[in-house]
């Protein structure tokens, strides 16, 4: 069963906090909740939108079918039924009640058929919580009895046969990304992180700063922010830094001076659609050829997505250990709709990684260190700035071994062969086990699409049942792991489509599988696309 249900309410109505207590309820009782929320950058005259997508299976859909839209105003569903077929639409404006996001509230639990004493109770922890007076909580409880009442008169025919009253399965936890990374990263052992609010990053400044284990400072700017983070991984802790669309260029020479300095570090670049002075606040994903290539000179940092909550947990100690292991820049890419969406999971899935880091040098009897010591794997061991004897300069000029400046030939050919061949040694370490950078869903199928981040959901909920069509999901995209390269030439006779799904105008993805794989001449007439590029993600009814 799949039921979605939205509403549309004026920002700064806290609408949005009932139906998180909504979520979390259903969660526990074991069934899978997605929440997507929509809203403009304009403040005043404007209608923030929340969407959840609740299913009694593990799968997750992104559906334009709302069958139940519960709206503030008529400006509301004008708004919205442009973009969604909204099948039961009810408006509260007009309704008597002192607190209407709490009797929206109880007429979407009824709606769900929960009996009232449940939510009473956690309605009860929570005002407890807010140490709210008497009269204020028994008005809000008189309002969720008229809610009820709405339904009954309103909505009976419409939610006779939804009932999500009973535990269905192991309770889950709703969370939010940008919360549950925040936390993840902090399990891994983050110290150090340097943020300016920028959206759609701006929320996970709220976690970190709850927990004293992690330095946090706010800096003036992005150029401010990715300097000091370098600085906190020059004195060997692990730290990372976070921003969004243009103010990303403002890191490039940081990220180029890390690489230079061989002082690395990990960046999330969360995606958002641009212009930034009109639509920050929608989803899009048409910064990837800029990540890539976030460096001056052949060295390019590593870059990769993660395509599920779940695999974020695992991919951010991934990237706290590479960034020590390989001493280069790490960024994740992940977008707007990964970054302020909330789902239910299982923790129980989550998978940690172990704390790795390369080769510490130690304390020396002579000042005899080599910083950039040329080594079999290209990477030096390292030294903490107050060891003693391992004095050295991390600058930008060329050196040589040692760190002094340097501009003889042959040394700069052996240093610029040591920053690019750490990117093989990456390759070798980390393409060379049983985890692949790419998923294949039913790799025995004759057409599949290919696609990144969280598309995927949209396009399993379309294949489920259909053993004809697979999906590819790239996951890294420097290096790019050519074992994929192997499967499309071992199966070029039998694939007969190879469907791109990506939400930019220029086909970044497709452009850079097809150069990867060498996906030329005969496979010119295999390979279409679909692209969405409005504002809104990808949902269930655009896989066509």
């Amino acid at each position: 069963m799949q039921v979605s249900i939205g509403f549309s309410w004026p920002a700064g109505s806290w609408v949005n906090t009932s139906w998180l207590l909504l979520a979390e309820l259903l969660s526990n009782k074991g069934y899978t909740v997605y929440w997507d929320k929509e809203y403009a950058s304009v403040i005043k005259g404007e209608n923030n939108c929340f969407f959840l997508y609740i299913s009694n299976e593990n799968g997750i859909f992104i559906s334009k079918e709302i069958d139940y839209f519960l709206a503030y105003d008529q400006y509301a569903i004008e708004k919205n039924e442009k973009i969604y077929n909204l099948k039961n639409t009810f408006m509260f404006k007009d309704e008597k009640c002192t607190y209407k996001n709490t009797f929206a509230f109880w007429a979407a639990i009824r709606v769900f058929w929960i009996p009232l004493e449940e939510w009473k109770q956690v309605l009860e922890k929570q005002f407890k919580e807010k140490k709210l007076k008497k009269e204020i909580i028994d008005i809000n409880f008189q309002d969720l009895e008229n809610g009820y009442e709405y339904v009954m008169h309103c909505w009976w025919e419409a939610c006779k046969i939804i009932h999500f009253d009973k535990i269905i399965g192991e309770k889950k936890h709703f969370m939010y990304w940008n919360e549950l990374i925040a936390k993840w990263w902090i399990a891994s052992w983050l110290d150090f992180y340097a943020a300016y609010p920028m959206t759609p990053a701006s929320s996970i400044i709220d976690e970190v700063i709850k927990d004293d284990k992690v330095t946090f400072y706010q800096w003036e700017d992005e150029i401010a922010v990715s300097m000091a983070m370098l600085w906190a991984k020059f004195a060997w802790k692990r730290a990372m830094c976070w921003t969004s669309w243009g103010w990303f260029a403002l890191m490039t020479e940081s990220i180029w001076f890390s690489n230079q300095a061989e002082i690395w570090w990990v960046y999330i670049l969360s995606q958002r659609d641009w212009p930034s002075t009109w639509t920050p606040t929608f989803t899009g994903q048409a910064d990837l050829n800029y990540a890539l290539n976030a460096s001056f000179w052949d060295t390019k940092p590593i870059v990769f997505a993660p395509s599920t909550f779940e695999e974020t947990y695992t991919f951010t100690w991934k990237a706290l250990n590479w960034s020590d292991q390989y001493q280069h820049p790490v960024i994740m890419v992940v977008d707007k709709q990964l970054s302020e969406s909330y789902l239910s999971i299982n923790q129980k899935t989550l998978k940690s990684e172990k704390i790795n880091r390369w080769e510490k040098i130690g304390k020396l009897k002579e000042d005899t260190y080599k910083r950039y010591e040329i080594t079999e794997s290209w990477i030096s061991p390292y030294a903490i700035p107050w060891d003693d004897n391992t004095t050295f300069i991390a600058s930008s000029y060329e050196h040589d071994e040692y760190w002094f400046t340097n501009e003889e030939p042959n040394t700069k050919k052996s240093m610029m062969d040591k920053r690019a061949k750490k990117l093989a040694t990456f390759s070798k370490e980390e393409f060379n086990k049983d985890f692949y950078w790419y998923e294949i869903i039913n790799p025995k199928a004759k057409t599949f699409y290919v696609t990144m981040w969280i598309n995927r959901y949209p396009i399993e909920n379309h294949i489920k049942d259909n053993d004809e069509l697979w999906l590819i999901i790239i996951k890294s995209f420097q290096p790019f792991d050519k074992r994929l390269k192997t499967f499309f030439d071992e199966n070029e006779k039998n694939i007969k489509w190879i469907i791109f799904v990506e939400m930019n105008e220029s086909w970044i993805l497709e452009d850079l599988v097809r150069k990867e794989c060498e996906l030329y001449n005969n496979w010119n007439n295999k390979i279409t696309h679909q692209r969405k590029y409005n504002l809104y993600p990808i949902f269930d009814e655009d896989i066509i």
